[in-house]
């Protein structure tokens, strides 16, 4: 990044001398499209090898086809993903019909997730004309512009699973402190037997995006945030507050699947980020379509140096470093790796 940083300094510097003897004698407006989005660029000659143009581009899109499954326990290792998906729809069927004889709402397995991608960003380029023939020349210059390109979040219409994912999660807490469900007044309801056996029995209730690449250790001491009890002898299992995992302890192991839960407004979203600041470099040719040359097609072709994009989930974990994704969907819509091709076409007008 850096040497492709100096060569395209390197490369306006060497008309530094020309620069200093450059008026404004010309001044061409134009509207351009392509894989950096629409946009516009003023334009001006410096002197006969030297142009300078800047503008910006506007690059935004929104998309409903990633979907993900709400699953019903930890998933097995030894066992295939299709077997593990089996397993947690039958558990979830069973679930879905006592909650929504509850609720009086239909809970549906899939959760529909929007991207939303944003690439929006002012440039800075100098065109340099090598040759006799005037028509081809090459660029160096920097585009700025947001670093949040991608985000993800579920659609509205799957509030109500997730938010069912949530109390259904904080009624297996209360099942396993032997805890009731509403305390009112002095009265408590508890839920059935029956159905707090098999909640215990079930797990929590998340979604499964992938597995870890890498063991994944406590920095620091996690606490158990509910009480639990052996529903058969009453024994406590552990309380509210004990040491769940210390400090260096061995959380998650290479290959364990990852279970996602909603966050704190019962959503799950993601970004994906990239810098602000993007190298240029690409070359370029232009044809007039007027006689008398005051209007011109051109085509661009050039790559924009970026980092690799930074995908990370409202949990904090990252994607790129921390899990092999199981979602096609979700793996084919993140943005791919550095560099990024630009490929525009640019009419242009002389104004004078």
């Amino acid at each position: 990044m850096k040497k492709n940083l100096y060569i395209a300094l390197a490369f306006v510097l060497s008309g530094t001398n020309s620069f200093a003897q450059f008026r404004l004698e010309h001044l061409d407006l134009s509207v351009t499209g392509g894989s950096d989005g629409i946009g516009f660029e003023l334009a001006t000659p410096i002197n006969d090898r030297f142009r300078i143009r800047t503008g910006a581009s506007f690059f935004s899109k929104s998309s409903n086809d990633i979907k993900f499954d709400i699953e019903v326990g930890e998933f097995d290792p030894k066992l295939t993903l299709e077997q593990n998906k089996a397993l947690s729809a039958e558990k979830f069927n069973k679930i879905a019909t006592t909650l929504g004889g509850v609720t009086g709402e239909k809970l549906n397995q899939q959760v529909n997730i929007i991207r939303d991608i944003s690439f929006n960003n002012f440039k800075l380029l100098f065109d340099f004309y090598p040759w006799q023939n005037k028509h081809w020349y090459i660029t160096a210059g920097f585009y700025w512009g947001n670093n949040t390109i991608y985000k993800y979040y579920n659609t509205t219409a799957n509030m109500t699973e997730l938010m069912m994912v949530t109390m259904y999660n904080n009624m297996r807490k209360s099942a396993l402190a032997e805890e009731p469900l509403i305390t009112y007044n002095g009265h408590s309801v508890y839920l059935p037997y029956t159905f707090t056996s098999d909640i215990v029995d079930y797990g929590d209730m998340s979604i499964v995006i992938g597995q870890y690449k890498h063991d994944v250790y406590a920095q620091d001491d996690i606490l158990w945030d509910y009480d639990s009890f052996d529903p058969i002898t009453g024994e406590v299992l552990h309380q509210k507050g004990d040491v769940r995992y210390a400090k260096g302890d061995l959380i998650h192991k290479q290959g364990d699947f990852y279970h996602m839960q909603p966050d704190e407004n019962n959503m799950v979203k993601s970004n994906s980020k990239i810098n602000s600041f993007r190298p240029y470099v690409g070359m370029g040719y232009e044809a007039f379509l007027t006689k008398d040359k005051r209007t011109s097609l051109s085509v661009n072709a050039g790559l924009l140096f970026i980092k690799i994009p930074r995908t990370t989930l409202h949990d904090g974990l990252e994607i790129n470093n921390d899990l092999w994704l199981n979602n096609r969907d979700f793996e084919k819509s993140l943005p791919y790796s550095p560099p990024y091709p630009v490929f525009n076409l640019r009419i242009t007008r002389r104004l004078f």
